[in-house]
């Protein structure tokens, strides 16, 4: 195994047999189905030797080939199989036909080059639809972090509300409700429960007090 080279930056590479290929570095199990849209270079794309150089059919049949990708497995590949890639368009093109506009200069897979899957199966990639895919998966956990923490907010919105009303002392220090909301998933972890008991409540209550009495928070600016 070796790293990039200059003209592949990036890329980690593995021996196939006697062929050394680039690892794809996006998993067989990374799914992309809730993206109903991707980020598309169009400005890369108008400049390129493709656009200028390829006749229309066989624009439109590469353009359809890099969106049906990014519905495969891994996310963002082909299969290096013609015939499978033939049935894959819409309408359907003969295998002939096919693989004669696979052989144009500027062809149907132009850009496209074999790589190796984590799976260890050898398939297609190009080097901008993977470079789409990596940028759409960090925008997705992005997204989810940002769902995560807003979500972590309004659960502590809730039990701060809840502690008012039963250790106000508590309710009134962030770090201490902090401490407790984590008490009480740690219970939730342990006990297999999906919400909150008032026994995981009172028992983090408990808890944190002790810990207040044995000085383990700072004062409060407030004292």
């Amino acid at each position: 195994m070796r790293q990039a080279t200059s003209s592949n930056p990036g890329a980690v590479f593995r021996l196939v047999g006697n062929t050394e290929l680039p690892e794809y570095p996006v998993s067989s199990s990374v799914r992309l189905d809730s993206h109903g849209f991707i980020a598309w270079e169009f400005r890369r794309y108008l400049n390129s030797d493709m656009r200028w150089n390829a006749t229309h059919e066989v624009k439109g049949m590469w353009f359809d080939l890099a969106q049906m990708s990014h519905e495969q497995t891994p996310v963002g590949t082909l299969p290096d199989d013609h015939t499978r890639l033939a049935r894959m368009l819409v309408p359907f093109v003969d295998l002939v036909t096919f693989k004669a506009l696979v052989e144009r200069p500027y062809g149907v897979l132009h850009g496209w080059h074999p790589c190796v899957c984590d799976d260890g199966t050898v398939r297609l990639m190009h080097n901008t639809v993977t470079r789409v895919v990596l940028e759409a998966l960090t925008r997705k956990e992005l997204n989810a972090a940002r769902t995560d923490s807003a979500s972590a907010r309004k659960r502590l919105d809730r039990l701060a509300v809840a502690l008012a009303g039963v250790a106000p002392s508590i309710a009134m220090e962030p770090a201490q409700v902090y401490w407790v909301d984590a008490h009480i998933r740690d219970a939730m972890d342990r006990e297999g429960n999906k919400r909150r008991t008032e026994a995981q409540l009172h028992g983090a209550i408990q808890a944190c007090l002790e810990k207040v009495a044995a000085g383990f928070f700072r004062k409060s600016q407030r004292e």
